[in-house]
């Protein structure tokens, strides 16, 4: 028998037949939905865990920063020692890597970590760093910031040989959730160095030098070392027409042999061996001692008075004309410097710029250390010219070459950062 279905009949079987298809759909609209934003959420989750780590390590990248900033301020003797601290404690290179004299006395640390001058009152729990180097204060794992010192010298210099040339410093910075930054920083003992020559040296130019040692045969001119180390010829300078003067003008049997020499411009300092780079050694921005003066708040357009004593030898840069009355230390003149009634000064003087030296008086002053007089055009361009150097009045004053007043006086210019590098 044959059965016919209209068309009711056969969109009624096709629809039963498709029956679940739209639950089916939906399902896997939202299980695509729901691995979406479970990925999203767990992109978001992970993007806020690595910005707050990021944070952190910044955190502890800057505390690192500010332990290194402290502990150069410590070696320029800018921080008084804590009062625990023997009494009239002063730091020193040879001091910072000294246990006994770096470290607070009750300090079990047997490592240099400038405890004496530095403020450490956490010590880190036992499963951590306990026995390492301590910490500044108020640090906490979980959310403070702090940092910590060591201090080495990577030249291993021996105790006879006085201070180290330099300072190894390896600093820790801690940030909040245990974040760490480890960086190290290389610290010359002095920002420039000084190999003196002559006791006196005059870097000429073209035409002769003008020098007067004084009409008095009382005065003494000597490069014979008041520290007891070899002696240097007593007056310096870059020809031989300038040496003659000066041995001429040493006539007066007022100054020890050897007199004069005549010293190449090769075996000169850098800063000395063209005006270019005496200017850059003044004025440049980033090395130049203008503004290693000015950091030191030692910078002055005039200055009249003493500049520093012997129990603390200080660094003056004088952008201009100064009137010494004595002192000690590293003495910078740009212009014309003026020592009236002779006074007494220790150290090291350069006169860089006018080049021009006049000793005034009849005074029984002593100067010791070592000098240099160089004249060129401070503000423009040119070569070195020729310098001044006069002496008037009677007196029997002294101007003696001394590689200690020398050594301190390179010290009081401050340490100067030769490297710096992450860990």
């Amino acid at each position: 028998m044959k059965i016919n279905f209209n068309n009711e009949d056969k969109r009624a079987n096709k629809i039963r037949h498709q029956r679940g298809a739209a639950l089916i759909t939906v399902l896997m609209i939202s299980t695509l939905l729901m691995a979406t934003g479970g990925t999203l959420i767990l992109v978001t989750s992970l993007s806020t865990r690595t910005a707050v780590d990021a944070t952190a390590e910044m955190q502890a990248y800057y505390s690192a920063e500010a332990g290194l900033q402290d502990t150069l301020n410590v070696l320029r003797g800018n921080v008084a020692p804590n009062a625990s601290m023997p009494a009239g404690s002063k730091i020193d290179f040879r001091k910072a890597v000294t246990p006994a004299d770096s470290n607070l006395p009750n300090d079990r640390r047997t490592r240099p970590r400038l405890s004496g001058w530095l403020n450490y009152n956490y010590t880190p729990s036992a499963e951590g760093s306990a026995d390492r180097i301590g910490m500044t204060a108020n640090y906490n794992p979980i959310n403070g910031l702090a940092y910590s010192v060591e201090v080495s010298d990577p030249d291993n210099t021996s105790v006879a040989a006085g201070e180290p040339a330099r300072l190894l410093l390896r600093v820790t910075g801690y940030g909040p959730k245990g974040a760490t930054k480890e960086m190290e920083l290389v610290v010359k003992r002095t920002s420039f160095d000084y190999a003196p020559p002559a006791m006196l040296l005059m870097v000429g130019g073209l035409n002769p030098v003008t020098f007067s040692t004084g009409e008095s045969a009382a005065k003494e001119y000597s490069g014979h070392d008041n520290a007891g180390g070899p002696p240097l010829p007593t007056f310096g300078a870059t020809s031989d027409g300038d040496k003659n003067i000066e041995i001429v003008a040493a006539n007066k049997n007022t100054v020890r042999d050897p007199i004069a020499a005549t010293v190449g411009t090769s075996s000169l300092p850098t800063y000395l061996q063209s005006a270019d780079q005496a200017r850059a050694f003044l004025y440049d921005p980033i090395t130049g001692q203008k503004g290693n003066a000015m950091s030191q708040g030692r910078y002055f357009t005039t200055f009249s008075g003493y500049s520093g004593t012997a129990t603390t030898p200080a660094f003056t840069f004088v952008d201009g004309d100064c009137t010494l009355d004595g002192g000690s230390g590293l003495l910078i003149v740009t212009g014309k410097l003026t020592m009236s009634g002779n006074p007494s000064f220790s150290g090291l003087i350069l006169v860089l710029g006018d080049g021009n030296v006049e000793r005034d008086g009849s005074g029984n002053g002593t100067v010791l250390g070592a000098m240099v007089v160089a004249r060129f055009d401070k503000n423009g361009t040119g070569p070195f010219l020729a310098p001044t150097f006069l002496t008037n009045g009677g007196g029997n004053s002294t101007m003696q070459y001394d590689s200690n007043a020398l050594k301190q006086a390179l010290n009081a210019s401050g340490p100067r950062v030769q490297g710096i590098h992450e860990f």
